[in-house]
């Protein structure tokens, strides 16, 4: 059993796909391999979110400084319309996104998200659940995010959320 990292074309992200092995017991479902060209990568925190409704927006969100941090966004349960944003001023793909769903039946299962990217998603069914794997621990002082809905990034989100945090609403737009 292994996971296989595809490439986002143009992007320093990766899609993350893995075998669903089912029998009488249940399932299992591999989240995470020490891979060689990702052998850089050292887990300093993980977290589990659950989300029981559906259109639950959280994001964009990302740690800045030397909080910055890369994470694997596996989804367990569910279905999500995961979104990544690139935020790095020095990158050709500066500002532009890709969004790709993501659930333990869909195509792919997880995201491999860069540092420098700022990160979020609408749930697409009920009682959605994720495991974020991450290289640095959180940091309120770093911790920061741009609006879902910010004009200059045109993410295209499959439905307007229903569920949506007093913070989530409240980031700043870019200004560039």
């Amino acid at each position: 059993m292994s996971i296989r990292l595809v490439p986002v074309s143009g992007f320093d992200a990766f899609l993350i796909q893995s075998t669903m092995h089912s029998d009488s017991r249940g399932s299992m479902q591999r989240i995470w391999e020490n891979l060689d060209s990702f052998n850089y990568l050292q887990i300093r925190e993980i977290s589990w979110v659950s989300n029981p409704r559906r259109y639950t927006l959280r994001g964009l969100h990302f740690q800045t400084g030397i909080s910055a941090e890369t994470k694997v966004i596996f989804c367990t349960s569910g279905t999500v319309f995961d979104v990544g944003v690139d935020l790095r001023k020095d990158s050709p793909t500066y500002l532009k996104y890709f969004a790709v769903e993501i659930g333990p039946y869909s195509k792919y299962q997880g995201v491999l998200m860069p540092k420098g990217f700022a990160h979020g998603y609408l749930t697409l069914r009920r009682n959605s659940k994720l495991v974020y794997l991450m290289d640095q621990q959180y940091d309120k002082q770093n911790s920061s995010g741009v609006l879902w809905s910010d004009e200059t990034l045109k993410i295209s989100w499959p439905k307007k959320p229903r569920v949506l945090s007093n913070k989530d609403k409240s980031w700043p737009v870019i200004s560039i």
